[in-house]
């Protein structure tokens, strides 16, 4: 489960990377050209909204649960006992998962629905569909993490699981950003 979870993390942080990368040059470039030439990129906006930007978010939400870098409430949890943790977590987790799963699902529909009828950005020609894929993409890989996060606390009788141990997270993001 570790493993599938740290196959996940590099992927996502990959792609996540290349995609800021890309937003950042396609900006800088749309910036100087409009400085220099007086003629900026077409459909920069839209691009960079309905493409770039949808990744950078969706995607960084699994990201974010696999780094534990989300908000943590302790002032309840941090002062119960370890029975009464690992039940919420259970909860959380479980709650968590099925909200999910039901982004996960409406996020196909919607997708299914601005394919078919070939959504674009706005009064632009941008075709804008295929990006609608990454919300169920998203919230799916996030279900995932959530089955993964529930079963690793049934093996190991922990409240606090890590699916990407704080040191490995740390040591890709640097090899990522490098």
């Amino acid at each position: 489960m570790v493993k599938i979870s740290q196959i996940i993390h590099k992927t996502l942080l990959v792609v996540t990377a290349c995609a800021l990368t890309i937003m950042m040059l396609h900006l800088v470039l749309n910036a100087m050209m409009r400085f220099l030439l007086d003629s900026p990129l077409y459909g920069t906006n839209e691009i960079v909204a309905y493409w770039h930007m949808p990744l950078v978010v969706l995607l960084g939400i699994p990201l974010t649960q696999l780094q534990k870098e989300h908000i943590n409430v302790t002032l309840v949890s941090g002062r119960m006992r370890r029975g009464s943790a690992i039940v919420f977590r259970i909860f959380g987790c479980t709650v968590s998962g099925l909200a999910s799963i039901g982004f996960a699902w409406y996020g196909l529909g919607e997708a299914l629905h601005r394919m078919e009828i070939g959504y674009t950005a706005g009064v632009t020609a941008i075709v804008t569909w295929p990006i609608s894929f990454v919300v169920p993409l998203a919230f799916a890989i996030l279900a995932i993490l959530y089955v993964t996060e529930l079963s690793m606390i049934f093996k190991t009788g922990e409240p606090q699981v890590d699916l990407v141990p704080a040191e490995k997270a740390k040591n890709n993001t640097e090899e990522t950003m490098a």
